[in-house]
């Protein structure tokens, strides 16, 4: 093999890191450079994930549907508030002062040298709507018009959701079967470049067979480890769903 053209792209893939690590720390606003993370040579999976496991009490967890859920509830809280407009509004007031003042020495003869004052008020105050130009009406419509939207809005995200879900598992599959395909293309191409170097060493095969064996294992390791990213892609995609991606 060239060992030149695989130590430069070696060197390029840590450039690669490198860069990679920079812009999470900028998307996690790290500004010091210091900061650095260790790269797994492996990429972990979790290939027993069912469709089931995933659907369950994905309506609760889903965070598109919690807002859209929250914003329906919002609006419905926002009606209620909207009948508040029709009835009369009945406020009560009160207070309580305290006034206190010493003096030296009195000024003349009638005024005190030590006065007090302390007194509590309190009040009802009531407004009846009549007339607001019909203000009250028009908001009261417009909530029960923003309701139906948010409900509306949530059957759609809901109906979305399960669209996604269906797809990502379906990915989530598919690429489940082709790592099993690339696993054992490389377990066969690694028997085959055995056999060409043995077949080398026996002084019946040329260094351009072995060559061609061990690119063919190269590409058939670089395939794998394409597949085991592409279903970790599927894995998150199916975690992010269902809410439980920092979980």
């Amino acid at each position: 093999m060239d060992y030149n053209a695989q130590r430069a792209n070696w060197l390029r893939q840590q450039t690669v890191i490198e860069q990679s690590k920079a812009a999470l720390n900028q998307l996690l606003a790290i500004s010091d450079e210091s900061v650095n993370y260790d790269v797994l040579d492996t990429i972990p999976l979790n290939l027993q994930l069912t469709y089931g496991l995933i659907l369950e009490n994905i309506q609760q967890t889903n965070p598109q549907l919690q807002i859209s859920r929250q914003n329906l509830e919002i609006s419905r809280i926002t009606l209620k508030e909207r009948k508040g407009d029709f009835y009369p509004v009945l406020s009560f007031n009160s207070a309580y002062n305290f006034n206190q003042s010493r003096a030296s020495a009195a000024i003349n003869q009638f005024s005190p040298v030590f006065n007090q004052n302390r007194g509590f008020n309190y009040g009802f105050s009531a407004t009846v709507p009549i007339f607001n130009g019909l203000n009250a009406h028009r908001q009261y419509k417009a909530a029960k018009l923003d309701i139906e939207y948010q409900q509306l809005a949530l059957d759609n995200q809901a109906s979305l959701v399960q669209l996604q879900l269906r797809n990502a598992f379906r990915d989530y599959e598919y690429y489940k079967m082709a790592l099993e395909l690339e696993q054992e293309s490389v377990d066969l191409a690694r028997e085959n470049t055995m056999v060409a170097l043995e077949r080398f060493r026996q002084g019946v095969s040329t260094t351009l067979e072995v060559k061609e064996a061990q690119q063919s294992l190269e590409l058939a390791a670089y395939r794998l480890i394409q597949a085991r990213y592409n279903t970790k892609v599927a894995e998150t995609e199916l975690m992010r769903l269902k809410g439980a991606l920092m979980k």
